[in-house]
């Protein structure tokens, strides 16, 4: 057994032999002729001259789709849409533009800067009742409003006595009584004379001041308070600012006055009601010159970039 299992093996080894010797000798010879071809001319390379160039397309232009040819979208470009009024629109509306505000009114330009009233030369200073309940032998005391330093400035009567110096005559005297609802009690009275030096009779009061007839007005312009005007009575004018200013009404109880302006400028006449006022209220306000605002923000930004330096 073992002798035939030898005789296999040497007969595989030289057919095995065989076939390699013949691949190598005559086989190899064979294939080679076979896969190479014969060429009757030289055979010649061309040049290469890369890829044909890619032809260019046009392509043509969006085309409106609307009529007011704002919906020009091109392919894969996805449209941004609103919604106005119930309407997708391509593009918002423009903001509704603030209303024009009105022109500033030009200044009336004119103020009441000091009203002027004579005070009478003598005032009711204060009563002294002698006597309760009896009004008629009550003491006046009167003040010599403009008294110079060689006169008395007050001097005392009682009801008809004379001062020939004071150069009055006391005719009357009389107390009201007035209850205010809270029950508080406003007590004034009140002094009936005769000015010597006049002839007229004059009617003095405890609680107020009574002055001459006749006022002084001075007013004053908005734009420079060293320009003034004064007037005495209604009806008088004065010009100022280019405008001319009528004085149409005075109200002393209410310590104010009315003025009419016509100009140019205006279409109709502007009447203005005016009450004194400081010159310190009237004075223009003084603003910084704008080089200087400009400098500081120069120092400003210098101070900054020095940070990073």
């Amino acid at each position: 057994m073992k002798h035939l299992e030898k005789i296999i093996f040497l007969v595989v080894l030289i057919v095995v032999a065989g076939l390699s010797a013949w691949v190598f000798m005559g086989g190899a010879e064979d294939v080679s002729k076979a896969t190479i071809p014969n060429v009757d001319r030289p055979f010649e390379l061309s040049e290469y001259k890369g890829l044909p160039p890619i032809p260019r397309v046009e392509w043509p232009e969006p085309v409106a789709q609307d009529d007011e040819g704002k919906w020009l979208f091109r392919v894969f470009t996805p449209p941004k849409l609103y919604i106005i009024d119930g309407k997708f629109v391509v593009e918002l509306p423009d903001p509704p533009k603030p209303p024009t505000p009105p022109p500033p009114p030009i200044p009336f330009g004119v103020a009441l800067i000091e009203i002027v009233r004579n005070q009478y030369r003598l005032q009711l200073d204060g009563i002294y009742e002698t006597q309760l309940d009896d009004i008629d032998s009550a003491l006046l005391s009167f003040e010599n409003v403009y008294a110079s330093q060689t006169e008395r400035p007050t001097i005392s009567l009682k009801k008809g006595e004379t001062n020939e110096s004071f150069g009055i005559r006391v005719e009357d005297v009389k107390r009201e009584d007035e209850y205010a609802a809270d029950g508080s009690l406003s007590r004034e009275h009140i002094a009936t004379i005769t000015d010597l030096r006049t002839g007229k009779t004059v009617v003095l009061s405890d609680l107020t001041t009574l002055y001459e007839e006749g006022v002084t007005l001075v007013f004053a312009s908005t734009q420079d308070p060293n320009i003034t005007a004064e007037l005495k009575s209604v009806g008088e004018t004065f010009e100022m600012n280019g405008a001319t200013y009528t004085l149409s009404e005075v109200n002393l109880d209410r310590n104010s006055v009315q003025l009419v302006k016509e100009s140019e400028e205006l279409d109709v006449p502007e009447v203005e009601t005016l009450k004194p006022q400081s010159l310190d209220d009237i004075r223009p306000t003084e603003t910084a010159p704008a080089n200087e605002s400009s400098s500081t923000t120069e120092d400003d930004f210098s101070d900054f970039g020095a940070l990073f330096e």
